[in-house]
């Protein structure tokens, strides 16, 4: 058939020489740019359709994520509902200021208490005043035995119980007695802030630490003090 036969052209370029060329009819042309053409108007749809799947998945997405976070926010919109409270830092933190919280500090007088020191026999042995802080105020003295330096001991019989009395209505929480043998500490017990002087006659030195603490946390110090004392233990006549 004519329609869908090739033509054939003869052209002479130069002379002695032939070329022969194939044509296509008119009308298959047209069909076949029709075509392109319809093609090219389905991957535009194509493309379309993809974009606005993606967008709708997105909004969707972005909506949820809103919802699941306004869900999760328990920081009211408003101030006349509550206001939120910062996140504690650590466990032992937070339930370390529930205690500083439940509990208040003691009406400790603001003058630094001077201890009483008395032998059972009515002897009254002189404390001389160690390091300290109290009422906001802190001072460091020399320790040990050069505390007493200079100071002429009491006489007191041996064994004789001595009580110690800190002058204050509220009794420390931390009440240490020492005795300071051949530059040695030599920690001594305490029955009701009293103890019994040494057998031994002979002049003995002693040091003590006190300190009024926090009954929830005894890191916390509320005050502290110490001081030091000498006696001379003598025989009974």
């Amino acid at each position: 058939m004519e329609s869908t036969s090739f033509l054939r052209t003869v052209e002479s370029h130069s002379p002695g020489s032939w070329r022969v060329f194939n044509s296509v009819p008119a009308y298959d042309s047209e069909q076949h740019s029709s075509l392109a053409f319809r093609l090219e108007d389905i991957r535009e749809v194509n493309k379309i359709k993809v974009f606005i799947t993606m967008r709708t998945k997105i909004s969707f997405l972005f909506l949820t994520t809103l919802l699941i976070l306004s869900g999760c926010n328990s920081t009211p919109s408003n101030n006349t509902n509550g206001t939120a409270s910062p996140p504690a830092t650590n466990v032992k933190e937070a339930e370390r200021g529930s205690k500083q919280v439940q509990e208040s500090e003691p009406n400790l007088p603001k003058k630094l208490p001077t201890p009483t020191i008395q032998s059972e026999s009515g002897t009254s042995i002189p404390a001389v005043q160690g390091s300290y802080c109290w009422s906001g105020t802190c001072a460091d003295y020399v320790g040990g035995k050069d505390l007493l330096k200079g100071h002429t001991p009491m006489s007191a019989l041996v064994g004789e119980k001595v009580s110690i009395d800190m002058g204050i209505d509220i009794p420390p929480d931390e009440l240490d007695l020492f005795e300071y043998v051949d530059e040695k500490i030599k920690p001594l017990a305490l029955t009701k802030e009293s103890f019994h002087l040494p057998q031994e006659p002979g002049t003995h030195y002693y040091g003590a630490s006190v300190r009024w603490t926090s009954s929830q946390d005894s890191q916390i110090s509320y005050g502290s003090t110490s001081f030091a004392f000498v006696v001379r233990v003598v025989e009974k006549k």
